[in-house]
């Protein structure tokens, strides 16, 4: 087995595993390797970052004064079309903070973080984008969660708002020209600017085609050294992280 298929299935098990699966001198070549990022690569606090709750305003206040580029929440509707942050298809009207309350703390509190709004269901877009336009953050939000059977309504409903695709590959062709060239159309024609997908998808191979293809690459979600500085060496465009201090520190070495 080739030494860079011993990685990839190295990275589909838990930080404990990953390290387990390599050997001595594959440890030694991922976390001393040259990194040559792209121009305005990015890194993605996951929401409820740094043990903070998942979707909570603490998520937001720690994201902010941790000064990191980009945070990610997860957007869904209440029953009543009011749209709130859940990781949840739908929420009772008591559930969720409130969408429109969380993007005026972010426009009052930061001029310069980008936020990655995953979309748990992309109904009620028209709301989501009157309140980004209310608080003046709509050209400092894109979509993920976004999907090729519900691409175009994103498209229709949030004019002007950017979105990745997210996609499942196939683990066993990521070295595969032809294979990611059709994963890259397949983004193209969906109107997308990139590919979010899980980092146990990423090789350099598809990061070099995407980039070829002009399009983006983000991985999620890194959470352990091991795992994030691989991922660095295959220069993608944005890696999202529950531990976005253990990130910022490895790119400032």
């Amino acid at each position: 087995m080739k030494i860079g298929t011993k990685i990839a299935l190295a990275v589909l098990g838990t930080a404990s595993a990953v390290i387990a699966g390599l050997a001595g001198k594959e440890i030694h070549r991922i976390l001393n390797g040259e990194i040559h990022l792209p121009e305005g690569f990015t890194y993605t606090a996951h929401s409820g970052c740094e043990g903070t709750p998942d979707n909570s305003m603490e998520f937001l206040q720690k994201a902010v004064a941790l000064g990191v580029p980009v945070l990610e929440v997860d957007v869904t509707v209440r029953n009543d079309g009011t749209p709130v942050l859940l990781h949840a298809e739908t929420a009772g009207n008591d559930e969720g903070l409130l969408f429109s309350d969380a993007m005026q703390y972010l426009s009052e509190n930061s001029d310069t973080v980008r936020v990655n709004l995953d979309l748990k269901s992309v109904s009620g877009l028209e709301e989501v984008v009157r309140i980004l336009k209310k608080y003046k953050m709509q050209d400092r939000c894109f979509f993920t969660g976004v999907e090729s059977n519900n691409s175009q309504t994103v498209k229709i409903d949030a004019p002007g708002i950017p979105y990745y695709l997210n996609a499942e590959l196939n683990i066993m062709r990521l070295e595969d020209e032809g294979y990611l060239r059709s994963i890259a159309s397949e983004v193209h024609r969906s109107g997308a600017i990139g590919l979010n997908c899980n980092y146990k998808y990423a090789s350099k191979k598809l990061v070099e085609v995407f980039h070829e293809e002009g399009l983006l690459v983000s991985f999620w979600t890194a959470d352990n050294k091991i795992v994030m500085r691989n991922l660095l060496t295959m220069s993608p465009d944005n890696i999202t992280t529950r531990n976005p201090i253990l990130l910022a520190s490895l790119l400032a070495q």
